[in-house]
């Protein structure tokens, strides 16, 4: 009984340890950077280089397809007229031609890839550089990724705020 009468005095005293008027505040946001990557303005000119100079390629690689394929039906027609040796040698240089081909395909293909990496990774290091000033200047202790959350409140999300930020403090591609 009298352990009891001892830890109820010691529970009355720490309620007002543990009440709300005493909690530390802890500033915890949460920003989405897919959305700033996608709707900044530096982000869709980066869209837009990479979306454009695959289009070219894609157009480029398409001509140079249907050139082969109509070379390998003008070596096909002529079968019945040439002699073996010069089918076969027509056949083997044709051959080599698609191998060129797609060696050069891979190495345009591999070229926009890294330069879509490139602008990315510059553009991600800029935009992280904007984020830590302005959760030092808000005094912001933990920052989430909002794909990390399951459920949080909107009030949290700084998004809008970085992407002005953003906006304001990116505006050329490097």
């Amino acid at each position: 009984m009298k352990y009891i009468k001892i830890f109820l005095i010691i529970c009355f005293f720490n309620t007002h340890a543990f009440s709300n008027e005493n909690q530390i505040k802890f500033p915890v946001k949460y920003i989405d950077i897919n959305l700033i990557v996608n709707e900044s303005l530096v982000g869709k000119k980066i869209k837009k280089i990479i979306s454009d100079e695959s289009n070219k390629l894609i157009n480029k690689h398409k001509k140079k397809e249907d050139e082969l394929l109509n070379k390998k039906n003008q070596i096909l027609s002529k079968k019945n007229v040439l002699n073996e040796k010069d089918f076969e040698n027509e056949v083997n240089q044709h051959q080599q031609n698609v191998e060129k081909y797609h060696s050069n395909k891979k190495n345009d293909l591999e070229k926009l890839n890294k330069k879509n990496i490139e602008l990315s990774k510059n553009f991600m290091v800029k935009i992280d550089e904007i984020v830590i000033n302005y959760a030092k200047e808000n005094s912001i202790d933990l920052l989430l990724k909002k794909d990390a959350l399951i459920v949080s409140n909107s009030q949290l999300d700084i998004s809008k705020d970085i992407l002005d930020e953003v906006n304001k403090k990116i505006k050329k591609i490097d």
